[in-house]
């Protein structure tokens, strides 16, 4: 059991105060300590009231994705069975690859509170500050190859249903970002090791705008149009609930690639998404394509058509008219 849910405990045991000695003996550390422990718990956003004389009272749990407190909500059997968390990190992408190799890394997580290098498609940066999810999934498919450009569609859906739990209209956009009322308010990173035959891993990253101002993050940003959940709503959120929904939903939508194939997800996945139908306006590498968004290929690629016939896109940024 990690301290904090260890040191947790002392204090739910009791009704009322406990006193700085009492915790220390309990926990077997110096009183020093204690307040220290205090400090941290309060860092991870318990509300502990402290009262000189009396000591030590806790009035307000967490909602922070912190791994003890996602243990016990979590129902899955490997996605997030092992978690990793962070205050502050380069990015969640970064150290979940890095574990990525090791043959019980399936179904890892990392989460983190904020990035400062956190980055999106095409080594975008991708702002992260506190009050959002940023988090990776670290996975050693049993599926093809072939399907692998799919995981974002899995990750997609599994983000889709989490952030409609709130009450919000999300829609998916391809090829890896969520909107409302179109704008962007989270975004999928896929990374992989392959080989022709076999996929060594696939990290999966995602970011949801959650308790953010987005305002703040759309003046730094050209031309990109940002929203976050709590703005959406009005109000603030529980991270802690809606990554447990988040993890849940991945596992389950992998599991039905896994087992299944990609045919239920990408009927979902177009079922839950805006684009088809509409006109479409793609940029590759300064080249741009103009078109209906007409189909969604089986390996993930946009098929769009155009005054000389369809084309097949398999990248690039896509502007919709709405």
């Amino acid at each position: 059991m990690p301290w904090p849910d260890v040191f947790l405990s002392l204090l739910r045991l009791e009704a009322g105060y406990v006193s700085g000695p009492r915790l220390a003996k309990k926990a077997g550390i110096s009183r020093s300590a204690v307040w220290k422990h205090i400090k941290i718990l309060r860092r991870y956003g318990y509300a502990i009231q402290s009262r000189h004389g009396l000591g030590y009272k806790l009035v307000g749990q967490t909602d922070l994705p912190v791994p003890w407190e996602l243990a016990k909500v979590l129902h899955t059997s490997f996605v997030g069975k092992h978690i990793v968390y962070r205050e502050t990190i380069d990015s969640t992408q970064n150290l979940a690859i890095s574990l990525a190799s090791k043959p019980d890394s399936h179904g890892t997580v990392v989460i983190a509170e904020q990035q400062t290098s956190g980055r999106g498609r095409q080594d975008r940066k991708w702002l992260s500050p506190r009050g959002g999810i940023w988090l990776s999934v670290v996975l050693r498919p049993s599926i093809p190859t072939a399907k692998i450009t799919l995981l974002p569609f899995v990750t997609g859906l599994a983000v889709y249903d989490t952030i409609n739990t709130t009450g919000l209209d999300a829609r998916l956009k391809w090829p890896n970002d969520v909107i409302i009322s179109d704008k962007k308010v989270a975004g999928i990173l896929l990374d992989i090791s392959a080989q022709a035959d076999q996929v060594n891993y696939a990290v999966i990253g995602i970011g949801i705008n959650t308790n953010v101002d987005s305002s703040a993050i759309s003046a730094r940003l050209d031309g990109i149009k940002i929203t976050s959940i709590s703005g959406e709503l009005g109000h603030t959120v529980n991270r802690l609930d809606l990554t447990r929904s988040l993890l849940e939903n991945i596992e389950r939508y992998y599991v039905e690639i896994e087992q299944r194939g990609v045919d239920t997800i990408l009927q979902e996945w177009k079922k839950r998404s805006d684009i088809l139908g509409r006109k479409v306006t793609v940029v590759q590498n300064n080249k741009m394509i103009q078109g209906v968004a007409a189909d969604v290929n089986y390996d993930g690629s946009l098929l769009v058509q155009t005054d000389h016939g369809v084309i097949n896109v398999v990248s690039g940024d896509i502007h919709v008219s709405y």
